[in-house]
């Protein structure tokens, strides 16, 4: 049964140089409600915000299983519960979504637009915050257990759950972090002084640690009174959710310019020059390597836990989406370029996937090893998002193709080329061709791998063309390119006197004209 509330105020106000805690005071709820052991069952994986995974496959490609659609902008990172089920938020549709393993909707809940990342509770409780400021309990079924509101504006951040079954929250405007019972009731606010995008990583002991627009890094402990806090400098602040390694390091990102880390007691180990880190959290590999993504050079850092840049793999966009870690040391990360990128731990392009036009959210990985990613489809006003399944498979691309015909030729005249390449899987196989000229052909076929495919084209002015020639197969496994010079004849000034005559007086000469056409002589 709850005692009646009584509000203390402890430190100073809000605008103040201390950081204010209100503690709302109550019977201090313990249940079952802590995170639920499943693959993937909050923002980057645990409540350390590791971003690794105990799950993964092999193999070096991909296969689309199912995509599904949802209407507008979702920057929401999906959370996976025991059964596969997973649960994204909406911004565009103002819903949470749960959709099954196999990509067909389970249900929605009218939640209100949604940035903030799903997080489930051992007992199957789905927590979600909302741009209404008002953090949600959602039962398995779909039904809302309680919403509880929790500051103005928006609840960006993605709620974290204890041991105990509180949940540790965010709200931006009120620049205030709020610990929640799983009833609903308010336990404390703890409040920053400038607005909390970043969500709270948990450390071994419960000490909860988070990031503000301040600059400051706090950590607060459990009964949401100040542990430490840690100035970044310079007046940006941190957007960046820390990440805790298993001896307690924090790690986090500052729109500063760096990635920091911290020793468990909040004094700074190292800093590092990255750029700008404005939303891509820190995610920490089996041997305590830390992976982010910077805003300013595009880049996918990997760093030693001494400091030391190991290499970084530049993009062509943005990094705001936090990179996940499989169990075989597999690195994938979203970019604004629109590809999900899975790189090898020595930094080496494994594949890419081109989702869409901007990936903002983090991917996740499932229980059979499967990527989930969403991306949003531009522009308006069929302004969309899909969430993508990808199967990790054994594939191989085709064999470099091998192209054949007339290398020396006359302009307007059609030639024949013929094509041929194997796919080590004898996959079906499809041709794309640059003609040299800045015209190709697009993806011709499928074709049977090892069948020869004949081409033609006619080239309209003279000169030397290196035609290009590339094949790929049923999963988009693309070859490398193979090349064919062809040459045009070589014509003398007479000739294209003759020929500027011809075009200055078209209508003069009417019998040259007709020798020429005749001979073909162009």
């Amino acid at each position: 049964m709850l005692t009646p509330m009584k509000i203390a105020h402890n430190g100073g106000a809000a605008n103040s140089s201390q950081p204010e805690i209100v503690t709302i005071k109550t019977t201090q709820m313990y249940s079952s409600g802590c995170l639920q052991n499943s693959s993937w069952p909050m923002f980057h994986h645990d409540v350390r915000h590791t971003g690794r995974s105990p799950f993964g496959m092999s193999g070096g490609w991909y296969n689309v299983k199912w995509k599904f659609r949802m209407d507008g902008m979702v920057i929401s990172s999906p959370a996976i519960d025991k059964n596969g089920t997973l649960y994204v938020g909406s911004d565009g549709e103002s819903c949470l979504f749960a959709i099954f393993s196999n990509g067909t909707e389970k249900w929605r809940a009218a939640t209100g637009n949604a940035y903030s990342s799903p997080a489930i509770a051992s007992d199957g409780i789905i927590y979600i915050g909302t741009n209404s400021g008002n953090l949600y309990a959602i039962y398995p079924n779909g039904t809302i257990k309680w919403s509880t509101h929790i500051g103005a504006g928006w609840a960006y951040t993605s709620p974290v759950i204890n041991n105990n079954g509180t949940i540790y929250v965010a709200s931006v405007d009120s620049n205030r972090l709020v610990a929640v019972n799983s009833n609903g009731t308010i336990m404390w606010y703890f409040y920053a002084q400038d607005s909390i995008y970043c969500s709270p990583a948990i450390g071994d002991d419960g000490t909860i640690h988070i990031g503000s627009n301040d600059g400051y890094m706090y950590a607060v402990y459990p009964n949401g009174t100040l542990k430490w806090k840690f100035y970044t400098g310079g007046e940006k602040g941190i957007g960046s959710a820390p990440a805790i390694a298993d001896d307690g390091s924090i790690y986090f990102g500052g729109t500063s310019g760096y990635l920091y880390s911290l020793y468990p007691n909040g004094t700074l180990r190292w800093k590092i020059g990255t750029g700008y880190i404005g939303e891509s959290s820190p995610a920490i590999g089996i041997d305590r390597t830390i992976y982010v993504g910077d805003q300013d050079h595009y880049r996918i850092y990997s760093v030693n836990p001494n400091g030391s840049v190991n290499w970084y793999y530049t993009t062509n966009g943005e990094i705001l989406s936090s990179p996940a870690i499989d169990k075989n040391g597999i690195i994938y990360c979203g970019s604004t370029d629109g590809n999900l990128y899975a790189l090898n731990h020595n930094g080496a392009l494994r594949w890419k996937f081109n989702a869409g036009n901007l990936i903002e959210s983090s991917p996740v990985i499932g229980k059979d090893g499967a990527i989930y990613i969403i991306a949003e489809i531009l522009p308006p006003p069929d302004f969309h998002s899909y969430l993508y399944a990808l199967e990790i498979i054994d594939n191989n691309p085709p064999i470099k193709p091998m192209i054949t015909g007339q290398i020396n030729g006359k302009i307007r005249q059609e030639y024949e080329y013929t094509i041929v390449t194997a796919d080590p899987e004898g996959n079906n196989i499809s041709y794309y061709i640059n003609w040299g000229d800045g015209t190709n052909s697009g993806w011709i076929g499928p074709y049977p791998s090892g069948e020869e495919q004949t081409v033609s084209y006619t080239w309209n002015k003279k000169g030397t063309y290196t035609i290009q020639v590339k094949a790929k197969d049923n999963y988009s496994a693309e070859s490398e390119w193979e090349t064919l010079v062809v040459t045009m004849p070589y014509e003398s000034p007479q000739f294209r006197f003759i020929e500027w005559l011809l075009e200055q007086f078209p209508n003069a000469f009417p019998i040259l004209r007709y020798l020429f056409e005749k001979h073909n002589i162009r």
